[in-house]
């Protein structure tokens, strides 16, 4: 299957949020795990939530709050710029595609200079098959407070991954198992 097909088999689905499977995805630490995820959601969406969370959080640490503070900008800032443009509508690095009825797919995008496929969407589930090598951090105590309130919003469960056969086994959506795109 190429790109154009795997492409054309995205498009037929469901044009809301639709679950798929992204199944044995290999990261680049040599993790392998399966991932359930939320294709065709609005970032829109996931911002909204994402800042509502926040905003809801009863914290009583100074860094928390720092940190909290620091994201409800940087995603009150994203939402207004997705308002303005929508990610699918901006010219950056990707290509994005639409459905016979000329709206976008949201979740699939071509990286133009690399040619690779890119599926994103809210992981909702994830089960390791084999656990990968990650290095030590040794992030700063706000870039770890804010990691860690990050991954308690949509924002954060939202994930990109590259379709190439040597790092997706197969991805499988609505009684349908695609592999990955050979060109």
């Amino acid at each position: 299957m190429n790109k154009a097909q795997f492409v054309a088999e995205l498009s037929k689905l469901r044009p809301s949020s639709t679950f798929l499977t992204v199944g044995g995805y290999r990261n680049e630490y040599s993790e392998v795990a399966d991932y359930s995820i939320i294709f065709n959601m609005s970032y829109r969406s996931a911002l909204e939530r994402s800042i509502q969370t926040l905003e809801s959080l009863s914290l009583t640490d100074s860094l928390d709050k720092v940190a909290r503070d620091e994201l409800l900008f940087s995603f009150r800032r994203s939402l207004d710029k997705v308002n303005v443009s929508p990610i699918e509508e901006r010219e950056d690095a990707y290509q994005h595609f639409t459905d016979e009825d000329g709206s976008y797919i949201k979740g699939v995008k071509l990286h133009t200079k690399t040619g690779n496929l890119h599926l994103y969407g809210l992981v909702v589930h994830k089960r390791i098959i084999m656990p990968g090598v990650y290095p030590v951090s040794d992030e700063k105590p706000l870039a770890k407070a804010k990691r860690q309130l990050r991954q308690l919003t949509s924002v954060g469960k939202f994930r990109q991954f590259r379709i190439l056969p040597s790092q997706v086994d197969h991805i499988a959506v609505q009684n349908l198992t695609l592999l990955p795109p050979t060109n």
